[in-house]
Parts: structure tokens; sequence; C-alpha cells
């Protein structure tokens, strides 16, 4: 197959060069990188003033104060000096943009720097009134020529913001000369009085986050080289190509070139540019933070080493004997990018092979090659099929040694046969594989790769297939046990943080601050339990089991298919564990969606089911509370109060601006508009097949309702058991109004903010404090704790049965 190249169009100096990429790019990790950066100082700073005011006031009040100990001829030489870099620089960068006529650029820069001026103001406004704040703004000496607090934290975020967004377009020279500015202008705004140290630091940040959101929406110059570069730097390696095209296979940061010579000798082209080392820095960030330190390599210093070492790598291959591309040379071009360029293979891509075209031919050089690269003590890192090329002579060449690792340990060559495992076993079956397998390296490495046959060991792309194909891992797992008699060896950790253990500290961490203040009542909460009317609790514990009787019913009924009852039952127990997964019923949803496919179901039938499930309670539940609301008497219900029109339209204004940005960014349109209006249409379509049996409508709704009322009698039930005093529509109200916030609070189960909110109800509504919490926290036990372990129970059963 031969590779794709773009058309070229242009001739310069005598060589075919291919269109210049786009102007603009929609996506770019440096844009990232400074938003994440941004954001977390911003609220390093937000919540530090909020924790450790008194702290932040002590250390603002000694740089207020070591600052006024210089002499005062120092601080005006300063501030006048602040006050002319920020009056003439930005008059002389307005002059170049006009001369030049970019008006496109002096929109993008405007539209940084008032933004970010907007939004430094109400920013700055949540820290308060500091007691450094006064002393900040004393009056000036008569002798200044403009207000002493020129430049404000307006102007700074207005500055950074405009840098932001104005670097890209600047040579490297010019972008540093910009930024050395902005760090001048910070350092001389620190001799004024104007504004507080972590006022500015927090004007800084805002500048940065809203430049870099622009670029982010509105586009950032491409980092790829201009066909001229590209040319520049093929000649540096001492080719003299008649013709340059561009491969339609640039991916993951690098850009792909193919140049012709006279002889009609074609050369692969890699080119690096700046963007890679941004992505790389983002992809370790997030590595550092979710891995431990072990899968985490060191970065290269510069862009230039990591050509560099990628070169070693294919020279120490090629030299073992690999079929590896060879090695032509390293170049650079004018604007920052370096290249390699090595030998252009022709082939067929082996990710493209069906299992039939898969031979045991194929699959054994595959082996045999990765046998080879390993006899070096190299590891490729990267073994996905798609770094393998079938030639026209039948023989397999590995590519792409870019993570390639020199003088690897025995870890990182089992992490290699872990890769290569799952690849070929996920389109040729893990007997065939393992078997492949056993023959090229011998029982022992195989048996090494047992640990890491886990997700987090491997490729990302690999990681998809292993979630398209469920129970790839396990397959391969036992045909080795099967094949070596090896004993069964657990997995490693690799995981730094569990998601489900940081949700689990968080919501326990938030359930506590949200439930603390009510423990002020604590003797009347025991002094309440010793008068209970333990009577009622048989009839609360009916009322929680009898809830997964009407979520079965609303279950089948949200399905077109038919279900069997006993497992469908089984799934709904299962639900009180998977809940603890995520927050608003993520891990239910998850589960059942599992156990749905698990029963024939494809993908998009089960989100639709899962989705059509959600809504139905979702109205239910809204339905019937406004129904109780009204019955119990007005918006104020019991501390609950319903939010303004005015409220509602601000919060629907902001997500439709969200929206909007989401849409505008084509990264997020494609990444997560797209599929989720995809999903939608699907959803639309299966849930017309379940509406259409009036049968499965009833259940539905009727199911979905019952699951309301059932938890809401429970409810009525544990307010009994310890005195009432409270009636039928108020106890309905209390409740409804607290799931309704409990659904959309970040922590799985609704922890703290239900307890929370229905306490703060029950209160309300004159109920005495003591009884309040004795009730909601024994409502609690019966319908959330208690059934975690039948929950768990019942998720472990269904999973060795292959339920889910």
């Amino acid at each position: 197959m031969q590779p794709q190249v773009d058309a070229d169009t242009s001739l310069v100096d005598g060589v075919r060069l291919f269109d210049p990429p786009p102007a603009l790019r929609r996506f770019s990790p440096g844009d990232v990188m400074r938003i994440i950066f941004g954001v977390l100082t911003l609220l390093a700073a937000l919540i530090a003033s909020a924790a450790a005011d008194s702290t932040i006031d002590g250390v603002e009040e000694d740089v207020i104060n070591g600052i006024a100990r210089l002499p005062e001829s120092i601080e005006q030489v300063g501030v006048a000096t602040a006050q002319l870099f920020a009056t003439l620089v930005p008059l002389f960068a307005l002059v170049v943009i006009l001369w030049h006529r970019r008006w496109r650029v002096l929109l993008h820069v405007w539209l940084g720097s008032f933004i970010a001026a907007m939004v430094t103001n109400p920013v700055i406004a949540l820290l308060g009134e500091r007691g450094v704040t006064t002393q900040a703004n004393v009056e000036e000496p008569s002798s200044s020529l403009i207000d002493a607090d020129f430049p404000t934290t307006s102007y700074l975020a207005s500055a950074v913001g405009a840098v932001t967004v104005g670097a890209p377009y600047l040579p490297r020279r010019w972008r540093r000369a910009a930024w050395f500015w902005v760090i001048v202008l910070v350092a001389l705004r620190f001799l004024g009085r104007g504004q507080p140290p972590l006022d500015v630091l927090i004007a800084v940040s805002v500048g940065t986050i809203v430049g870099s959101l622009v670029l982010l929406v509105l586009g950032s110059p491409s980092a790829e080289p201009s066909p001229v570069n590209v040319l520049a730097g093929v000649r540096s390696i001492g080719l003299n190509p008649v013709r340059i095209g561009r491969l339609d296979t640039s991916t993951g940061g690098s850009v792909h070139y193919v140049a012709t010579d006279d002889d009609a000798v074609r050369t692969f082209i890699k080119m690096r540019t700046p963007d890679d080392q941004d992505s790389d820095l983002l992809n370790r960030a997030y590595r550092s933070i979710r891995l431990r330190s072990s899968e985490v390599r060191r970065p290269y210093s510069t862009l230039k080493r990591r050509v560099e070492h990628e070169a070693l790598a294919l020279h120490t291959v090629n030299d073992g004997g690999v079929a590896a591309p060879q090695l032509i040379g390293l170049g650079v071009t004018p604007d920052g990018g370096v290249l390699l360029a090595e030998e252009l293979i022709h082939g067929r891509s082996m990710s493209a092979l069906t299992s039939a075209e898969l031979t045991d031919d194929l699959i054994a050089q595959v082996f045999e090659q990765v046998g080879l690269i390993h006899a070096t003590r190299t590891a490729h890192h990267h073994l996905t099929l798609d770094n393998f090329i079938v030639d026209p002579a039948g023989r397999v060449r590995p590519l792409d040694f870019d993570d390639a690792e020199l003088a690897a340990d025995d870890r990182a060559l089992s992490r290699d046969v872990a890769e290569l495992l799952v690849a070929v076993g996920a389109v040729a079956g893990p007997q065939r594989t393992v078997a492949a397998a056993i023959d090229a390296f011998g029982e022992e490495p195989v048996n090494r790769s047992l640990p890491l046959l886990q997700p987090l060991a491997l490729s990302s792309s690999l990681g998809r297939e292993i979630r398209r194909q469920r129970g790839l891992l396990d397959a391969l797992r036992a045909e080795i046990h099967d094949r070596t008699g090896v004993d069964d060896v657990p997995l490693e950790k690799l995981a730094r943080i569990q998601p489900k253990t940081l949700i689990m500290i968080m919501a326990g961490a938030l359930a506590f601050y949200s439930l603390l203040p009510q423990f002020g009542n604590l003797d009347d909460t025991v002094d309440a339990f010793g008068d209970a009317r333990w009577q009622w609790i048989p009839a609360l514990l009916g009322a929680a089991a009898i809830y997964y009787v009407f979520a079965t019913i609303s279950f089948i009924g949200s399905v077109a298919q038919r279900m069997p009852l006993a497992p469908s039952a089984r799934s709904q127990v299962a639900s009180s564990f998977a809940q603890l997964v995520g927050p608003a019923g993520s891990g239910k949803m998850a589960l059942a969606g599992r156990f749905l496919q698990r029963n024939g179901l494809t993908g998009p039938e089960a989100s639709a089911s899962v989705a059509l499930n959600t809504m139905a309670g979702v109205a239910t539940h809204l339905i019937l509370m406004v129904g109780f609301f009204a019955w119990a008497g007005g918006a104020d219900i019991g501390g609950l109060s319903l939010p303004s029109i005015g409220t509602v339209l601000g919060v629907a204004v902001g997500a439709l601006v969200l929206l909007g940005i989401a849409v505008a960014i084509p990264y997020t349109r494609q990444r997560l508009i797209m599929p989720v209006v995809s999903g939608l249409r699907t959803a639309a379509g299966y849930s017309g097949q379940v509406l259409k049996s009036p049968a499965r409508v009833s259940g539905l709704l009727g199911g979905s309702t019952c699951i309301t009322l059932s938890y809401l009698i429970g409810a009525v039930f544990a307010v009994e058991a310890f005195g009432g005093g409270l009636s039928f529509a108020q106890i309905g109200a209390a409740y409804l109004g607290a799931a309704a916030i409990a659904n959309i609070a970040p922590t799985p189960g609704g922890i703290g903010p239900l307890e929370a909110a229905m306490i703060a109800a029950f209160t309300g509504f004159g109920l005495d404090g003591g009884v309040a919490i004795s009730a909601v926290l024994t409502f609690r036990l019966a319908t959330f704790w208690l059934p975690i372990l039948p929950g768990w129970i019942t998720f472990m059963w269904m999973e060795r049965r292959g339920e889910i």
C-alpha cells in the first residue's frame, strides 16, 4: 500500500512542495497546559485567602512594609519605569500590528486583553476587604505624573492576556521580549503600593487563563513548519529532493513527509515541532499524578535530544539484525523543528489485516522481530499493529522507535511482551497468539508478562481495544496458565491514585463537612435515640427492600427486548454497591449498561435504555416534587427555597455559553459534542421501540414513580420512629427537595448533601434538631448503608458468573 501524499501545488527553488499548513489550529497542548497552570494558581490563591486569611494578610503586610523601607527615590523610579513600560510597549505593539495589517491578530489580542480585564475585578472581589488593602492604597506623592496605582491589577491581567494571545504570532526572540516585558512590569509593580501582592498574582493567573482560552476557541498559529522551512531542513541532511509531499498519517504531534529525489528514491521524514514538548509535558503530568513513579519516564531536555534518541535506537536495532527502517540522517529547520530521515518502507500496515489475513507465518515474524529487538536490550514501548508493516516481499518490518528504551531491564521487556500479546490477540485470538509467543520467546518471558497484562501497562490504543473486546485480557491470562502451568500471578499495582479511592475520600470529606454543623445537637440526638419507637424500624426496612422490586420493574420496562427476571433483579441489588463508584448514579448506570450488553444489547442500545430509565426517574421525581411542594404550602419549604426565575435563567444562559464554547472548539465538537448527538439519535430510535409497548411504558413510569414513593414512605416511617411531628406532605416535600439537591452533588449516593438538606428541611418545618438528625441517619442507614454488603456480595457473584 503506497502512502497517501498530499498533492504538491507550489514550485520553490525547483522543488515541488505541498500546500502550506492551515494558518490557525484549534487545539494546542500548550494552551491546555497554560489553562491548567493558571487555574491551579488561581485556585491556590483563592483557597489560601479563604483558609489562611490572617497568614496572607501578614505576608502581604511584610512585603509592603519591606518595600516601604526603600528610599522614596527608588520607589518613584520603579513606579515611573513601570508606568513608562505599561504605556509605550503596548503602543509600539499596536503600531507594528497596524503597519503589517494583521487585523485578525489585532482582534484576537484585543479580545484577550479586554476579557481578562473584565474578569479580574469580580475574581478579586471574591477576596473581600483585607487588612492590608487600605495600607496598600495609600496616597502616593503628588509628583507622580500618573495615578500611583497605575498599572492596576486589571491592567496587569489585560497585559498578560494580550501577551498570551499575541506571543504565538511572534518570532522566538520577540516572544521572549514580550514575556520579559510582563515580568518586568510585575516586578516593578511590587515597588508601588497600588495593589497587594496577592492581587497581582491573581491578575497574572486570570490573564493567562483568558488568553489561553481565546487561543483555544479562536485558534492559534500552527506550529507546523512551512514548506520552505521543511525544504531547508531536508537539505540540511544532504538530501536534494525534487518533490516533498505531506503524509496523511501525521499523528501524535509529529508531522510526516516524503521526499523524492531525481532517481525516484523516496525518503520518509518525521518532523518534531515544539508542540511535541507541550504534549509530552501534559501527558507526563497526568501520568505522574495517576501512576506510580516507575511508570513515568524522565522527559528529554530538548526536542533535539528526543530525536537523537530515536536515531540511536534505530541504529542499535539495525545493528542487531532487526528489519527496521535504515537511518539516513537528522536535521533542523529554521523555525526550531527537528527532523529524522529514514528509509521509506512500502507495504501494508498490519492493523489493516483481518483475522484470516493475519497468518501464522506473519504472527511468527512479528514475534521474531520483537525477539531480535529485545536481544539488543531495547524495549520498544509501543508495540501496536500500527507499528508493523508487511512489505511487498511478505516480510514484517517494525516501525516507530520514538518511545524505545535502550539498556532496558527485564520488566520493560516484559511490558513489551504484554503489549504484543494484546495487540496480536485482539485480531488473531488468544490461542494462536500465546502459542506463537511461547515458540518465539519461551515460557519464562511470557510468564513474566502476566503481572503487566492490564490496561494501565498498555498503550492507549490498546486500552480502547480492550474496552471493545471485554474479556480479552482474561482469555490471554487463562491461555498462558493452561499452556505453561504457571501459578496464578497477581497484577502489579501501577496506579498511584485509584479514581474510586479519590471519589470516596472526597465524598467522605464533603459528607463530614456537610454534617458537621448538625452535630452541635449531639446531646439531643442521643436523647432522641433513647426515646425511639423501634416498632417502626421493620416498616422502614420493608420500604427499603421493596425499592428493589420497583427498580426491577422500571429497569425491565426500559428495555425493548425481553429480559430475564432474576438476573435483572440481581443487577438492581448489585447497584447498591456500584453506586459508590461515582457521583449522580454514574456507577449504577455503568453497571446497568454492562449488564445489558452481556444480555445481547449493543453499546448504543444499552446506553439508550439506561438513559431512558434515568430520564423516567428524573421526570417522575420532578412531578412528585412539584406536587408535594404545592401540597406542603409554597416555594419556601422548611429551609429549602426554590431558586428565583433570575437564577434559573442565569444558570441556563451560563450553560448555553459553555455549550457554545464547546461547539466552537473543533476538538471538543468532534470528541464530545458529535458523539453525544450521535448517541442521542440512537437513543431516540431505540426509545421509540420501547414506547410502542403500553406494558413497558407502564412498567417504566409506574416503577419509577413507586421507586420514589417507597423511599418517601421510608422517610415517613423514620420520622415516626422518633415521635413524628410532621405531616406526610411536609416529609414528602423535604425528602424530594433534598434528593433533588443530592442528585447533582459530586458525591456517590449523595453522601453528605442529602443528609444535610433533609435535616435542614425537617428542622425548618419545626421538627426538633435531635429528632431530625436521628430520623435522617436512621433512614440513610436503612436505604443506603445496609444494602451495600448484600450489593457487594451480589456484584461479586454476578461477576464470577459472567453476568456483568
